[in-house]
């Protein structure tokens, strides 16, 4: 999540050159009845991929679109059912999207949200304030080969905590987390917990804050375990050199490791920047002190047409697919990036 200060800064900063994007958009009046996007181009003209280790495939917008009267904004965390063939997103204001994405050749043939709804308790109640700052996205049973079982593993900023809901919104059950991270006293703020969760096959469920922990240093981030049988209970690495870079997704890797997403952003003088790193969760020292390879680290002072990027999720072979929250601004967009690592 990001603060309301960050929406006045931006939409300051960039006003006229969004505005300019979002007329354009206004031009598309009709939406398609399979598809809910429009392309965005984000990278800059003349982009040389050549040593990049990276393969920018498609980019496209999110129309203005209501689904059971409720709007599409503030996508964070993103998730891809393989055996349902559902892309789950989730919302700041705990509402859960079910989306349709086709990809063809590479690139987002169609994107359409198909359904909405808001989370709930156990009696079927909207998760209330202080309690549905949803943000991280993983799911259980989603690639097994079966239908019918995918659980859905959200993380809330707010009140810390992390929680088993099924894929209709309805709460099962929240998981324990080590004092530590369930604990609001030690984070830098109230909107700055656990803004990302993971479901890993031999760690079990990890999760990340924003920004690190009170006591730890401003640039030394940790993903946390939440299983009390898992040995590792913490891994710790640098946070990118952007200044005021903070954990937005991760996604696990095909080998284990964990694709870290950052955001960075301070002032209207500043770019945004967007870091994408390989955290190597089995090269660590004896204090979990871990490498971390650099994938991408992309800014708006280069050219690249960036927004608040917070969600990520592996869709087939090499590729994934980036999310951003628009924070409700009517100057922002939600974007999606589809990219192929080399």
């Amino acid at each position: 999540m990001i603060n309301k200060r960050f929406i006045k800064l931006l939409a300051k900063a960039s006003a006229s050159a969004i505005l300019t994007l979002s007329l354009v958009a206004c031009s598309f009046t009709q939406a398609s009845p399979d598809n809910d996007t429009y392309p965005y181009p984000i990278a800059p003209e003349g982009l040389d991929s050549t040593n990049l280790k990276f393969k920018l495939l498609d980019s496209v917008a999110l129309k203005s679109v209501k689904t059971n009267m409720l709007p599409t904004v503030e996508l964070s965390g993103l998730a891809l059912d393989k055996d349902e063939n559902i892309l789950y997103s989730i919302s700041d204001e705990g509402v859960l999207y079910h989306l349709k994405l086709t990809v063809k050749n590479k690139k987002i043939d169609k994107l359409k949200v198909s359904y909405a709804t808001r989370l709930k308790d156990k009696k079927g109640r909207p998760l209330r304030k202080g309690l549905k700052d949803s943000e991280g996205l993983s799911l259980i049973n989603a690639n097994n080969g079966k239908k019918g079982d995918t659980k859905l593993i959200i993380s809330f900023e707010g009140k810390p905590r992390v929680a088993r809901f099924t894929t209709k919104g309805f709460l099962l059950a929240d998981l324990a987390l080590p004092k530590k991270i369930s604990n609001l006293a030690n984070y830098r703020k109230p909107n700055k917990s656990l803004e990302s969760v993971v479901n890993h096959s031999k760690y079990g469920v990890l999760t990340a804050s924003e920004y690190p922990l009170k006591h730890n240093k401003k640039k030394a981030q940790s993903v946390y375990a939440t299983s009390k049988f898992s040995t590792t209970k913490a891994w710790h690495f640098p946070a990118s050199k952007a200044k005021n870079s903070a954990i937005t997704d991760m996604e696990v890797l095909p080998n284990g490791d964990l694709l870290i997403l950052e955001r960075a952003y301070s002032n209207p003088f500043n770019p945004i920047v967007i870091n994408l790193s390989q955290l190597k969760l089995n090269s660590c020292n004896k204090k979990q002190h871990c490498k971390i390879e650099n994938i991408f680290s992309l800014s708006s002072a280069d050219g690249w047409r960036l927004d608040n990027f917070e969600g990520l999720s592996h869709i087939k072979d090499k590729q994934y697919l980036m999310v951003s929250d628009n924070n409700k601004n009517p100057l922002q967009e939600t974007l999606f990036v589809l990219f192929e690592m080399k």
